[in-house]
């Protein structure tokens, strides 16, 4: 199994606690691969066991939520969400790093830019 997609899911997660930390951001692990939390003390291969993280004011619902799919999809991406500005993106593995649709490399200054989108959007919604 390729793990690709899981070391640049690893890299967006540290580009996320980056972003928290410089917007006095909350950084939350929301979710654990299952088949992390069942292996019954089997090896594990991938460089993360989150699989669902989030983006948070103190003591306030998450305005971001990213996730990657779990090791036994067939199809794998990481979806980038805003639920109450309604943003959402997917992201495929290519070359090392993360691509959304269309070919659009996504690097950390352009997921910082969709962070401040966000945040923006959710901030007048709320």
């Amino acid at each position: 199994m390729s793990h690709a997609i899981y070391d640049a899911w690893v890299q967006l997660m540290g580009w996320l606690e980056e972003y928290a930390a410089e917007h006095d951001l909350v950084f939350d692990r929301e979710a654990d691969f299952p088949e992390f939390i069942y292996r019954m003390h089997k090896p594990w291969e991938l460089p993360t066991r989150t699989m669902t993280v989030s983006l948070s004011r103190a003591n306030d619902e998450p305005f971001f939520v990213a996730s990657v799919s779990q090791p036994s999809d067939e199809q794998k991406h990481v979806s980038l969400r805003s639920p109450g500005a309604h943003l959402h993106w997917h992201a495929h593995e290519h070359g090392g790093g993360l691509e959304l649709s269309g070919g659009i490399k996504l690097d950390k200054t352009k997921l910082f830019a969709l962070l401040d989108q966000a945040r923006r959007d959710w901030m007048t919604a709320v």
